[in-house]
């Protein structure tokens, strides 16, 4: 699994592993960085053949990149990569930043570049696996403990975001890796229905995606519905093949 990495990231050069000992990290927080740097999933992926494979962008939503080098980039994770003594001594204040927030047609472009690079690699890693759209959105508001609506953005609990912005950047985002591909599946829970929300006691803490219990129970239903299709046309093939053979 790779977490936390922006596509523009993956499309990048290899790099060595920032992480050291004295930075703290337990393997799920430090695996997040090294990955992100080192780009071994790709590698991995050939070795597992996955039969699914699901993108998510939260990453190019929510982080953006750091550019290392001209044209070569690292997610700028501010939940773990700033945490590192690499990052403090390195890349703080001294690296050029892109978001969708400072920039976001040049974030857009850089994308779309890197998608293309990212869907070529994918394919060759893993040439069967089926690719899985997953369109987050970011929610506006949650429930508090007494189950009322609220502003998350006033929460005081997260980083302060344009929504607007983030959710039009998504859909321009999510519209190029669909028309990249059209073997590429899509789950998006929020086409068509009232918007999920997130929630105080959520898991992994309150966030704009961070969604209510139902939203992944329902996820889990059009996964498993994508894959029974999938073993249903393969299912179809086979006895075509079969038939054309007899004949």
């Amino acid at each position: 699994m790779q977490n936390q990495s922006s596509i523009i990231s993956m499309a990048s050069t290899k790099r060595s592993n920032p992480v050291i000992k004295e930075d703290g990290f337990n393997k799920y927080d430090e695996e997040s960085v090294s990955t992100d740097f080192t780009k071994t999933f790709f590698n991995d992926l050939a070795k597992v053949q996955p039969d699914t494979i699901i993108i998510d962008l939260f990453a190019d939503a929510h982080f953006g990149v750091l550019e290392v080098e001209s044209g070569e980039y690292i997610t700028d994770n501010r939940w773990k990569l700033w945490r590192t003594t690499y990052y403090k001594n390195e890349l703080k204040d001294k690296v050029p930043k892109l978001t969708i927030d400072t920039d976001k047609e040049k974030y857009l472009e850089v994308f779309k570049k890197s998608w293309d690079t990212v869907l070529k690699k994918l394919k060759e890693a893993a040439p069967k696996s089926k690719i899985v759209l997953h369109e987050i959105q970011n929610v506006k508001e949650y429930y508090n403990f007494d189950d009322k609506k609220y502003n998350l953005i006033n929460s005081g609990k997260v980083m302060k975001i344009d929504t607007d912005l983030y959710n039009q950047t998504l859909q321009e985002m999510h519209a190029y890796i669909e028309a990249s591909d059209s073997s590429i599946e899509v789950i998006n829970l929020f086409a068509g229905r009232e918007l999920y929300l997130s929630f105080d006691e959520h898991p992994w803490g309150l966030f704009y995606v961070h969604y209510t219990m139902d939203y992944y129970v329902s996820f889990l239903d059009q996964l498993i519905a994508i894959e029974k299709k999938e073993n249903w046309m393969d299912h179809i093939k086979r006895k075509n093949y079969r038939r054309t053979a007899i004949k």
